[in-house]
């Protein structure tokens, strides 16, 4: 039977027992892998995740990158990202899923694109705690299982207050492996700001000056702010993009390369099929023949 595109996992799906089963979820990792069996093949997911694992080893695979998963190991991943991994038996830790409406009821957008923590292009969706941080880290976490097993009186303002402070720590941690002067750090907001209105418009907005004009910039401007960035224009930051999701639904989905060509709006499959090409160096059908039977 083919397959359907990924699926994309929305958090009531993990059980109707959360605090807000649309917003929120807490477990620890162990019990979640054990009685999630399907989140071990790669998918997506429609809200934020963060994952410490304390105990095991494997890999995690996101977007076609593999991460060493160990002690301390820390990942984070934002709306539409695929993931799956392979883990060791004894693995355990904690994970954590909120919406970005959750989190925004209460603090501000910007907040959280601020922090920096989930994936973008300069950053990474990866980080390595020690000791002293992880004992932080825990207490937190603790709080947050403590909260979820036995709610009261504003216990999702609680969770709201404790997903802040984790990231405040987690931004901490990062920006003390990569420092950014004041300027830089202007810079790294803009081009994460250009990032998010990428991945909201890239299938139907694959012009520079859109993007140049929602962010009042203008194209030499935004040009010079992905060159000074990541050495790319801003048209190939776009079409990056939209390569990636074709890679996507080329490993994990049986869709044709025609019903692709659609799902990411191009008029032509055939242009579509020549625009890939171009920037891999194979054709679709050669992207997924290369990819084996096990797929």
């Amino acid at each position: 039977m083919p397959k359907s595109p990924l699926p994309i996992f929305h958090i009531p799906d993990f059980g109707p027992d959360a605090i807000d089963s649309s917003h929120f979820y807490y477990a620890g990792l162990k019990s979640h892998l054990a009685t999630h069996q399907f989140i071990q093949k790669p998918h997506k997911h429609d809200f934020y995740i963060i994952v410490v694992f304390t105990r095991g080893a494997g890999r995690h695979t996101i977007d076609f990158k593999t991460y060493a998963v160990e002690p301390g190991s820390v990942f984070f991943l934002s709306p539409g990202q695929v993931h799956s991994w392979e883990l060791t038996p004894d693995t355990d830790g904690h994970i954590v899923f909120f919406s970005g409406e959750f989190y925004t009821s209460t603090f501000p957008r910007k907040r959280l694109n601020t922090y920096s923590v989930f994936n973008s292009i300069v950053d990474f969706p990866a980080l390595k705690i020690g000791s002293e941080e992880a004992k932080e880290i825990l207490y937190i976490v603790e709080k947050i299982n403590q909260e979820t097993k036995k709610p009261t009186l504003h216990t999702k303002e609680l969770l709201k207050n404790y997903i802040d402070t984790l990231l405040i720590f987690f931004y901490r941690y990062k920006g003390s492996k990569t420092a950014f002067s004041q300027k830089e750090k202007l810079v790294h907001d803009q081009f994460q700001e250009l990032e998010l209105l990428i991945e909201d418009h890239f299938k139907k907005h694959r012009e520079a000056s859109f993007y140049a004009d929602k962010m009042n910039l203008s194209l030499k401007q935004l040009n010079s702010l992905c060159k000074n960035t990541v050495s790319k224009t801003s048209s190939q930051l776009i079409m990056d993009r939209v390569i990636l999701e074709a890679q996507r639904l080329l490993t994990h989905s049986d869709l044709s390369i025609s019903q692709i060509a659609y799902e990411l709006e191009f008029d032509d499959a055939s242009y579509f099929s020549r625009l890939f090409k171009k920037k891999t160096n194979m054709t679709p059908e050669q992207f997924r023949k290369q990819l084996g039977p096990g797929r």
